[in-house]
């Protein structure tokens, strides 16, 4: 494919030279400026130009100057930490929730509504954050996030605050996709490891400061505060994002980009979600198994995962996701493996602060400073892995690692329900993250160097779809294997019907069981807790067995970027000078 190569560095000139790049290289001599010699596309301050979204696409992503980067950067990490930390602090706020709704057998509820309405939009946020700009589709993102946190703050049910979680995931969904695609923007393949790597430390940090700041809420003024908070972080964010980060705007009357959106994919996309996550939350919970309800949403899945795949190929103009992605062997294997890394993080996340609460007998800030050690492990792991994939341009062998280790961690876990011992507790908790912390940065860099430049916010919205639905899945299959052999397990002890209502009802009420009876339910929930950790073993198994699927592609070294005036001369160079310029990377 033939580029043509604009002769000044901040317009396109009328006169354009047309270089074939499998046969010579770009050399531009001046004294301010850049231009990337393997794409040939000048690198200009003028980020914020208006071009069409295909112009947008085309360039080739190089990394920008420090001085440019730092700030940009940083919008998009405090971004990512806002939705972040809404997701580790609402986990230790639940039991409070549970207990003033008096639903504490709906609390995982919350999390799947939260998920369903997270993945419900992701392929609309890839199309919309292309043709309407990244940074317009972000702050629409995070407006909705940030109404759906005051409004779970003011709840006065259950229902309610379902409701507004589910509002909170609407905007919760944009933000992750569209900070992976805005850093994609800002930083080259090579470079991305490293970024990758920064973002999964400030998920290490929020994880961290999210149980604590949530436990000093619930023990100190109100679990309401934990939704307040995010009003600060908001004022704090909107304006950074607005300064610091600086992207093209795709030019074009709104109404043709709205009319060009895929919008019965999103529809069938989002149905599916809720056909597949809802009854496996409420089977064997709220309602049987056999259940019609139950049923009937399962065999509804079948039919609207057909539809959405059949508008995809034959009918959308624009498909959210192309059909094309689904014959590429790394994508279909690195979404497969985000499913089961979501099963088995968020089960982590969801019960360990359970257990250290209820088995332990921990305040809810004490079970979020007990969680520091599996922060550590991802913000250790994280940085080393991501620095790594930058240096060497390699990725496949720490997806190996990263997943034999995780299996390691979940199998330790079986040991932690057996001990109370601090130390356990806290080597366990490591090795986890040891595991899990080294697939943050991998499995982002490596589906984007899976696909074309053109499909780069497509794959990152189903990198984050296939994880949030992994982690919906993990949580409700987790969740109703808890209740059902806690069910069980106070039938067989034959505790009295009052106290085993109020054990299933409301969990932080365990304390005012009479002793006698309460040893024998705390003794039932470890048990449960076990069979939590049984079953989140050969979710961690498979993730591992998939990265033997995995094909390496090596990501490219960075180019060399030579200096261009405005009105830089351009020199075709041959072959054999042109290898010189840029040694050849092969793949």
């Amino acid at each position: 494919m033939e580029k043509k190569i604009p002769t000044t560095a901040h317009s396109p000139s009328p006169s354009q030279a047309t270089i074939s790049p499998q046969d010579t290289a770009v050399n531009l001599n001046a004294k301010s400026g850049s231009v990337d010699i393997e794409s040939g596309m000048p690198t200009t301050n003028d980020t914020e130009q208006e071009q069409t979204a295909e112009e947008i696409l085309a360039k080739e992503v190089e990394t920008l100057p420090m001085r440019q980067l730092a700030p940009a950067f940083l919008g998009v990490a405090m971004t990512m930490f806002m939705a972040a930390l809404d997701n580790s602090i609402v986990s230790t706020a639940l039991p409070r929730i549970g207990t003033e709704f008096q639903a504490s057998n709906k609390v995982e509820l919350v999390f799947t509504c939260y998920v369903i309405t997270f993945n419900a939009f992701q392929g609309l946020y890839g199309k919309f954050s292309n043709v309407f700009g990244r940074k317009a589709t972000v702050f629409v993102a995070i407006v909705i996030f940030i109404l759906g946190s005051i409004l779970s703050g003011v709840s006065q049910s259950m229902t309610m605050f379902l409701i507004c979680r589910a509002l909170t995931g609407i905007g919760a969904g944009g933000i992750f996709s569209l900070s992976n695609i805005i850093i994609a923007d800002l930083v080259s393949i090579r470079d991305r490891g490293k970024y990758q790597g920064f973002i999964s430390a400030i998920f290490a940090i929020s994880a961290l400061v999210g149980p604590v700041m949530g436990g000093a809420f619930v023990d100190k003024v109100s679990w309401r505060w934990c939704f307040y908070i995010q009003i600060a972080f908001a004022a704090i964010t909107i304006p950074t994002m607005a300064i610091m980060v600086k992207l093209p705007r795709p030019k074009g009357n709104v109404w043709d980009k709205l009319k060009g959106i895929d919008w019965l994919g999103t529809f069938f996309m989002a149905i599916t979600a809720v056909f597949l996550l809802l009854p496996t939350n409420l089977g064997g919970n709220l309602y049987a198994w056999n259940s019609p309800l139950v049923i009937t949403m399962y065999a509804l899945a079948v039919p609207s995962i057909f539809a959405f795949l059949y508008v995809e190929a034959k009918h959308a103009e624009n498909p959210i996701v192309p059909p094309y992605l689904w014959k590429n062997r790394n994508v279909v294997t690195l979404l497969s493996i985000n499913i089961f890394m979501g099963m088995t993080f968020w089960t982590l996340i969801f019960y360990l602060p359970i257990y250290f609460q209820i088995i332990e007998h921990e305040t809810a800030t004490a079970a979020g400073l007990t969680m520091i050690p599996l922060e550590a492990g991802i913000f250790i792991s994280s940085n080393i892995v991501g620095i790594l994939v930058s240096k060497f341009g390699k990725y496949r062998p720490y997806i190996f690692t990263g997943t034999g280790i995780a299996v390691v961690g979940i199998c330790l876990c079986l040991v932690l329900a057996n001990t109370s011992t601090k130390a356990v507790h806290v080597v366990v908790l490591f090795v986890c993250g040891m595991g899990i912390g080294q697939l943050f940065p991998c499995l982002i860099v490596a589906i984007q160097a899976s696909v074309e430049r053109k499909d780069l916010a497509t794959v990152s919205a189903l990198h984050n779809f296939f994880r949030m639905t992994g982690s919906g899945f993990g949580v409700a299959i987790n969740g109703a294997l808890f209740q059902n052999h806690l069910s069980s397990g106070l039938v067989k002890a034959n505790v009295p019907e009052i106290y085993a209502e109020l054990a299933k009802v409301s969990a932080q009420k365990i304390v005012e069981i009479p002793d006698g009876y309460r040893e024998v339910v705390e003794e039932i929930y470890l048990d449960s807790m076990k069979t939590v950790f049984k079953a989140t073993i050969p979710m961690a198994a498979l993730m591992f067995l998939l990265t033997f699927f995995l094909e390496h592609i090596r990501l490219n070294a960075k180019a060399p970027v030579v200096p261009v005036n405005e009105k830089a001369e351009i020199e075709v160079v041959t072959t054999d000078k042109a290898e010189a310029l840029t040694p050849e990377v092969k793949k």
